[in-house]
């Protein structure tokens, strides 16, 4: 049986570790990928039922386009929005027409779906 208490301290102990550039004998990244696989394994995922993950238990990986809920520039209200997480900045950015703009208090992620398949 895996410990998931002690997954979630090595898992929060590598995110630590990609994002302050130290070093360690497996690469920071291949080690948060790993710990979030057995943390899956391991049962309890922090997805809820409807596919929102909590962004205090789990981030998209650097640069990944994801659907977000939380707020872009000038927003008074919380929606839902495509954005992406920039590891090196630190900071939430949402996919606008226009380019990007700065997004906050984003809470919640989710993986966008798919594309549709062309019918032959």
């Amino acid at each position: 049986m895996i410990n998931r208490i002690k997954l979630e301290h090595i898992l929060e102990y590598a995110r630590q570790q990609r994002h302050i550039g130290q070093h360690c004998k497996i690469p920071p990244g291949d080690m948060v990928e790993i710990m979030e696989i057995a943390m899956r394994k391991a049962g309890n995922s922090p997805v809820t039922p409807d596919g929102w993950i909590s962004c205090s238990e789990r981030m998209p990986n650097d640069k990944q386009y994801v659907w977000c809920w939380g707020k872009s520039y000038g927003w008074t209200e919380c929606d839902t929005f495509e954005g992406y997480y920039d590891c090196s900045r630190n900071k939430w950015w949402a996919v606008t027409d226009n380019g990007e703009e700065p997004a906050s208090k984003v809470t919640h992620w989710m993986p966008l779906p798919e594309p549709p398949q062309e019918v032959k």
